[in-house]
């Protein structure tokens, strides 16, 4: 039988995005072996570990699949929900792809009945008419079968533990991978560099947060299952790589540069190129700022008093003189009134002088 790791090559890894890490200062110590560079604060993953520990990990699934067990797999990011389920139900296999309940393994017996009951009302559900699916009773039954469905969609055909789990990023996970080291079931997970590799039985190298990625190494571990029942793995079963919109992409994907100027960021997600350099607007001038007066006490500027000098006798007599208004010069109305004010001194002397003198007279002729 023609290997894996002959079907897939450091290419394929490469086009992939499998080689990104996370960045420099997010990464686990622990994974430093599996390290081949750092490339502008990204780690970059060594593909020839990847390949060599991959064909490991999928020689054990091809035993475990030919001693008719099962392989969980776990995945529930975003961007391993859809592939990771797609893959998991062509091989045949239980999946969690939207939530893991704690105990779902520890705890496996007790689960059981909910599980039943949950199978049941999906008959009920399924067999409702549709003139019937109205009124609260229907609501009530269908929110608690969505409720249901999310927990347990994926393994209602899971009757005993199974014979081991395929991980999509153990920290995320490491509930599930708590319980299962407690069980000794083998653990096989596609470990980011800011995992810990030690939790781990079989570990995969690479990119746990791009779509391709992930979608690359769950249709291998898929192929492997698919090998060890003695079927052949036609190219026409394998699903297509689903497309998942952006706006479903963890923040933490979309903030990660790429190395090198790449267009591809390093969780595998095709970046916008670079926008045209735009003339640079000259910024306008920043306008003073406003001082608030409420704040600042005002300043009183105090004008200075000029003292008038004190009047001399030379000053007393020009204010005299000042008195002597010549009336032609003044309008004629002000004219009139300052004759009226002031009668003519010399006309009243002669007209008295007249009168005494005709007083003399009359005084003579008696």
């Amino acid at each position: 039988m023609q290997s894996t790791t002959e079907r897939v090559g450091i290419r394929e890894l490469l086009e992939a995005g499998v080689h990104f890490g996370h960045q420099a200062k997010r990464w686990n110590p622990k994974m430093k072996r599996y390290i081949f560079a750092q490339r502008a604060g990204v780690h970059i993953i060594d593909l020839d570990q990847t390949l060599t520990l991959l064909e490991q990990a999928l020689s054990f699934v091809r035993g475990v699949a030919e001693a008719n067990r099962e392989v969980l797999f776990v995945g529930t990011k975003k961007q391993a929900q859809i592939p990771l389920a797609e893959e998991a139900i062509r091989s045949g296999q239980p999946f969690v792809a939207e939530r893991y309940i704690g105990g779902m393994l520890t705890n496996f017996q007790t689960i059981q009945p909910r599980i039943q009951y949950f199978k049941d009302l999906a008959v009920r559900v399924d067999q409702t008419p549709e003139e019937d699916r109205t009124g609260k009773d229907w609501f009530a039954l269908n929110r608690e079968y969505q409720k249901l469905r999310r927990n347990f969609a994926g393994i209602t055909e899971m009757e005993r533990l199974p014979g081991a789990v395929f991980v999509v990023d153990p920290k995320r996970e490491e509930l599930l991978v708590k319980e299962a080291n407690r069980l000794k079931i083998p653990v096989l997970a596609l470990t980011d560099t800011n995992c810990d590799p030690e939790v781990v039985d079989y570990v995969i190298p690479g990119n746990d947060d791009a779509i391709r990625s992930i979608s690359l190494i769950s249709r291998l571990i898929a192929d492997a299952i698919i090998a060890g029942r003695g079927e052949e793995v036609r190219a026409e079963e394998r699903p297509v790589p689903p497309v998942i919109e952006e706006s479903q992409v963890d923040a933490e994907i979309l903030q990660t540069g790429a190395p090198d100027g790449s267009t591809e960021t390093p969780n595998g997600i095709s970046a916008a190129p670079p926008a045209a350099d735009e003339p640079e607007v000259p910024a306008e001038p920043e306008a003073a700022p406003e001082v608030d007066s409420a704040d600042e006490p005002a300043v009183v500027v105090e004008s200075e008093v000029i003292a008038e000098p004190e009047a001399t006798a030379e000053d007393e007599t020009e204010i005299v003189d000042a008195a002597a208004i010549d009336v032609e010069a003044v309008e004629p109305e002000v004219a009139a009134e300052l004759e009226a004010e002031e009668p003519d001194t010399e006309e009243s002397e002669l007209v008295e002088e007249q009168a005494s003198d005709e007083e003399n007279e009359e005084t003579e002729e008696k």
